[in-house]
């Protein structure tokens, strides 16, 4: 099947200001997508700031209150437009995605339409840890003809239209629309990649296994890729630590959640 694999940065060029570099674990998290695609005999695409071209010029002014909302929108119709090119499958990859197990990272062949399952962990001020189920965008997989993707661009646009940009938050077309969606349509989930939040992040750069191991159970599935959330631990993540990726892609892959007893 004739499949490419999108991959961008560089959104905050969108607001005006001049595009901030690629922090360096980030690069790294993009080059295991890259390598994972090209392995698998995919074309692969990066996508800078010319994601926005794909976002109605109306909707870039005024900006909304996160720029995150136009990349969920942005990405939607950039598939779109990947499928019209001649592509029988697009896959979108967040560029925080790390890919740690290559070998066993794959697409269901017989899979028309996926959405990236989640299980966010949050830590209140007691220090007991909270798990949501929900789904995101992380990862997005799209056969051409399936009519899924062509209703997720047009909600998104209906949701600018409707709420305006002051009403926009994050996670506004992204996980907040697509686990209410869930809840009413049988959206089929990519289980590949787990969503880590800081605490889970937190948790493997200090080698303290049981938040990942509770994190594992509530889960489910084994998973070969994690989805380290920029927009939480933000561009400095590891910016001191010159070994601290490859420290975490060790421990990533040492930690087998389907060694973990349900």
């Amino acid at each position: 099947m004739r499949t490419i694999v999108v991959q961008s940065y560089g959104h905050l060029a969108a607001t005006g200001n001049t595009p901030p570099p690629v922090p360096d674990w980030l690069r790294r998290c993009m080059e295991t997508t890259r390598d994972w695609a090209q392995r698998s005999g995919y074309a692969y695409a990066f996508v800078g700031d010319e994601l926005f071209a794909h976002v109605p010029p109306a909707l870039l002014r005024p900006m909304p209150v996160s720029v995150l909302p136009l990349t969920d929108l942005a990405r939607l119709a950039l598939l779109r437009s990947k499928l019209a090119d001649g592509y029988e499958r697009a896959v979108w990859i967040d560029a925080d995605v790390a890919i740690f197990r290559a070998d066993r990272f794959t697409l269901p062949e017989r899979a028309d339409a996926l959405l990236n399952h989640e299980v966010w962990v949050d830590r209140d001020e007691r220090g007991q840890l909270h798990h949501r189920r929900g789904i995101n965008n992380a990862v997005m997989v799209f056969r051409r003809g399936h009519p899924l993707l062509d209703f997720l661009h047009h909600a998104a646009l209906e949701l600018f239209v409707h709420l305006g940009p002051s009403r926009i938050q994050s996670t506004t077309i992204g996980t907040d629309f697509l686990t209410k969606l869930g809840r009413l349509y049988p959206v089929r989930l990519f289980t590949e990649c787990a969503c880590f939040s800081p605490p889970l992040v937190d948790a493997l750069l200090q080698g303290d296994r049981e938040p990942l191991d509770l994190h594992a159970r509530h889960f489910g599935p084994t998973f070969h890729a994690v989805n380290l959330c920029l927009s939480k631990l933000g561009k400095d993540f590891l910016t001191d630590d010159a070994g601290g990726f490859d420290r975490l892609l060790g421990r990533l892959a040492d930690f087998t959640p389907c060694d973990v007893e349900p």
